[in-house]
């Protein structure tokens, strides 16, 4: 089973959680609200060696964009 990362919304708390593909969405351990599955970080290199772990071009020395 895969570790998914969750946001609460209410609380603004992140968790770690591991969870089958086909549980539902979790709720929040401090308040009971359903928490958000959040998106992997994914890192982008460019020609140059550096990298992004945004997964998006904001302009930094590293990217060629």
């Amino acid at each position: 089973m895969p570790i998914y990362r969750y946001y609460c919304e209410e609380c603004k708390k992140e968790y770690k959680m591991l969870m089958s593909m086909k549980d539902e969405d979790p709720k929040c351990p401090e308040c009971g609200k359903k928490m958000v599955k959040q998106l992997p970080r994914i890192q982008i290199k460019s020609n140059t060696g550096s990298s992004c772990s945004s997964g998006s071009c904001s302009g930094c020395s590293g990217c060629s964009s």
